[in-house]
């Protein structure tokens, strides 16, 4: 009996164990996010303390209600709350209590249309933005690979046979378009080549300028540009970006419901042990008699 409690505790250590890492196990797949190019700055004393335990994100985000921004992960400490409809920009990410935490990098709204702000999110409150933010954090490690001579002879035979307006698109391939602009908005070859981090090549070998809060006259906008092919309209959506782990809500039952079922198995177990042992005992105590 005893060595059947032995493993019973052996059993509930080892799953313990595994539960701390599950969270980051589960992120794990969102690796495509980490970028050596990606350095946001970031002089948080928390960061700076765990950054070792952080994760480099660059996803963009929009707050669907005032969401809470706290001074830390592990701190009850509030700033002033995020405002609904602001996009936040998340430069790290870190794991406390089966939440995903984002410390703010740059946050956007009507009232600011950029800047810098304090503080630690739960990303599960916050809604993941499609957009060539998060397109071009995501992609960066395939920024900027282009063939000089075929890009340049693209954009002067698209040049000189522009008709109408060019098509403004949420990040390339995304199928959605965000606005349009007037041809004569069509960039330069100088302007392209300037930051040539900035032009992907999808796998219909088309180029696409990206544009990351650009300003405008409608103030600043972050959309994408086909450069091959700027007034289709009908180019359908081929990348879908990859939502990031936000962790929260339903994270301790998926631990705690494995854990549950073991415990279940074990006490099933030591009650048929109990049982056969008596049935056992009492047989060997009819023989007696006999």
């Amino acid at each position: 009996m005893k060595k059947l409690y032995l493993l019973f505790g052996i059993v509930l250590l080892c799953i313990c164990y595994a539960s701390q890492g599950f969270q980051v196990t589960a992120e794990e797949d969102y690796e495509n996010y980490e970028d050596e190019g990606f350095e946001p700055s970031c002089n948080d004393s928390f960061f700076l303390t765990h950054e070792k335990d952080c994760r480099r994100s660059g996803a963009n985000y929009i707050a669907e209600k005032d969401v809470l921004c706290y001074k830390n992960p592990l701190s009850s400490n509030k700033f002033s709350p995020i405002e609904k409809g602001t996009e936040v920009c998340i430069g790290y990410t870190y794991q406390a209590n089966f939440e995903t935490w984002g410390v703010i990098y740059l946050i956007s709204n009507k009232d600011v249309p950029i800047a810098e702000k304090e503080g630690w999110v739960k990303i599960r409150d916050l809604k993941f933005s499609e957009d060539t933010t998060s397109f071009f954090w995501e992609y960066k490690k395939n920024m900027g690979k282009i063939q000089k001579g075929a890009l340049r002879r693209t954009l002067e035979e698209v040049q000189g046979s522009l008709k109408k307006e060019l098509v403004m698109w949420s990040y390339p391939c995304s199928g959605k378009i965000v606005g349009r602009l007037s041809k004569e908005e069509y960039p330069d070859q100088e302007s392209v080549f300037q930051d040539p981090t900035q032009i992907y090549q999808d796998q219909e070998k088309r180029y696409w300028k990206i544009y990351v809060n650009h300003e405008m006259k409608e103030g600043r906008l972050s959309y994408a540009i086909c450069l091959s092919d700027p007034e289709n309209d009908q180019i359908a959506k081929e990348i879908t970006l990859t939502k990031p782990y936000a962790g929260g809500k339903y994270g301790r039952w998926l631990v705690a419901i494995p854990i549950g079922i073991v415990i279940c198995i074990l006490m099933v177990g030591v009650i048929i042990f109990r049982v056969r042992r008596r049935l056992r005992m009492k047989k060997m105590a009819e023989d007696v008699l006999k």
